[in-house]
């Protein structure tokens, strides 16, 4: 893993981040949709200085490992990619307005393990690949 840097530190941290749609709805059912919302979500990452490794969008949840600097905490990550995918989605995809009229895509909770000695951001890798659903 390469060590990143900033103006004012050098950092090597990798989070896997989940959480879900609303409802657990199953709204990503189509593979281009899929495909968009990934690169939207890569977008955003780069935009705000992270960077996202393996990504795996399943019908009504989402896996994905990312790095940021330390002045990110996991929680302003979650925040800013939710809110940012959100308003990005509902303008894509209009017919989400319909069961999102809240305005709201996903759910208000997440799931974040750090990486570290014990688990490899190559391990988590491994299990966001697997995460991926026959549709």
């Amino acid at each position: 893993m390469a060590i990143r840097h900033s103006s004012h530190a050098r950092h090597d941290l990798w989070y896997h981040f989940a959480w879900s749609t609303k409802y657990r709805k199953k709204i990503w059912n189509d593979d281009g949709k899929r495909e968009n919302v990934k690169r939207l979500f890569r977008k955003i990452a780069f935009h705000y200085d992270m960077e996202i490794g393996a990504i795996e969008l399943c019908s009504d949840h989402i896996h994905f490992t990312l790095t940021a600097p330390p002045r990110i905490a996991p929680s302003r990550a979650v925040q800013i990619l939710k809110s940012v995918s959100t308003k990005a989605l509902l303008n894509y995809y209009p017919e989400l307005k319909r069961d999102y009229w809240g305005g709201e895509i996903w759910v208000q909770g997440y799931f974040v393990r750090t990486t570290g000695p014990g688990l490899t951001k190559e391990q988590i890798e491994v299990y966001i690949e697997e995460q991926s659903e026959e549709i």
